[in-house]
């Protein structure tokens, strides 16, 4: 259940969906703002806490909060009931979610105080959790006019037009100890805003981590056969290729080819190629050693292994097996069944040159297309190949 949550909300931070950055939004600032309406609710129902408050402005700025809270609720739940006929960027919805909560946030910073309180802490977190789902271009009006009332509330309060946290009847900070009332707030707010901030940025950089695994995944992984590319075949076997030389230990690759391949798209289909290819993909990954073999798929229908520690003649074993399990394999599509066959070439050195290795494989399997398919060839020197 972790899991799924995790990985929707990663699906949020990244699709940018209007409807689920409502809905994510609400949640993560909803519970920070009824915190402040509960100490609020208890500063008014208690006469000696409401000392330090200017009743009438509490009572504005309960209704407010209150209000508020019932705002992002009623357009997280619209946004999620209309999220399947919502436009993937709705910058009406996204205005109605964003404005009055960033508003609001300001508002409550200046009145609580900027400088002297959790409350600035509070509004950095809101806009950092405003930025995690909705684009930047749907904050920017929003972070402008807070920057302008922050700044025309400072200039007024420094030509003495305004007071300075306008809801307290006299400063928190007087010179002296901070009374029991002050004392909890502050450890209240401030755990409310370092708390969430803090583990909100815990999990983006989790999400990153995960997102960076899943990019480097795509980059060396091809996506119809769950098998390694090209590109990583290619790393591999230099990789290989430097550590079989240091230890003179065999190393082997296998080259296949799937046979009349063409026929089958011209004849069935593109999504019937398809289908062979993953079946043949799944059939290589169940044969080849985890952790320690490589099955790529080169491009088209062109298939390799590569087996670090084997022998010509382990390989030739491991690729008459997939040659004769791909010919009893069933593969269907569209309710046919799909006759495939393949052919393989191997080759194995012993001086760690992958790309002498490679080339003899390849070589291999031209001469199992040329003495009629569905067989394996293996080279035993650049002149001499061994039929079976």
């Amino acid at each position: 259940m972790i899991a799924a949550l995790r990985d929707g909300v990663d699906l949020a931070l990244r699709s940018r969906r209007t409807a689920t950055a409502c809905v994510c939004f609400s949640l993560l600032t909803v519970p920070i703002l009824l915190i402040l309406w509960c100490l609020q609710a208890w500063a008014l129902t208690h006469p000696h806490v409401l000392l330090n408050f200017r009743a009438e402005r509490l009572v504005a700025a309960q209704w407010g909060v209150g209000l508020l809270v019932l705002w992002q609720a009623l357009v997280a739940l619209l946004a999620w009931r209309g999220r399947e006929v919502m436009a993937a960027r709705s910058p009406w919805w996204a205005a109605m979610a964003l404005g009055p909560v960033l508003m609001g946030w300001v508002l409550l910073s200046l009145v609580y105080g900027l400088q002297d309180t959790p409350m600035g802490m509070l509004l950095v977190e809101t806009l950092v959790f405003a930025r995690a789902f909705f684009p930047l271009r749907d904050l920017k009006a929003w972070m402008v006019l807070g920057a302008v009332l922050i700044v025309g509330h400072e200039l007024l309060d420094a030509f003495g037009v305004v007071d300075y946290a306008p809801l307290l009847s006299h400063p928190m900070f007087d010179g002296h100890g901070l009374s029991d009332w002050w004392t909890w707030w502050l450890r209240i707010m401030f755990n409310a805003s370092v708390l969430p901030f803090a583990a909100a940025v815990f999990y983006l950089f989790g999400s990153l981590a995960r997102q960076r695994t899943e990019l480097e995944s795509l980059v060396r992984t091809d996506m119809l056969t769950g098998l390694a590319n090209r590109r990583e075949f290619m790393a591999r076997l230099a990789q290989e290729s430097q550590r079989q030389r240091r230890g003179d230990h065999p190393l082997s690759v296998v080259m296949l080819d799937v046979d009349h391949f063409k026929q089958v798209n011209d004849t069935h289909g593109h999504p019937a190629g398809d289908q062979v290819l993953a079946s043949l993909g799944a059939l290589m990954r169940a044969s080849v050693r985890q952790d320690v073999d490589l099955a790529a798929r080169l491009g088209g229908e062109e298939f390799a292994l590569l087996l670090p520690e084997t022998d010509a003649e382990g390989a030739h074993r491991v690729a008459r097996k997939i040659v004769e399990a791909l010919r009893g394999l069933p593969i269907h599509h569209a309710g046919r069944l799909l006759p495939v066959t393949i052919s393989a070439g191997v080759a194995s050195v012993l001086d760690g040159e992958g790309e002498r290795a490679l080339r003899l494989a390849d070589d291999s399997l031209y001469e199992a297309k040329r003495q009629g398919r569905d067989r394996v060839v293996m080279a035993q020197a650049p002149d001499v190949a061994v039929t079976s």
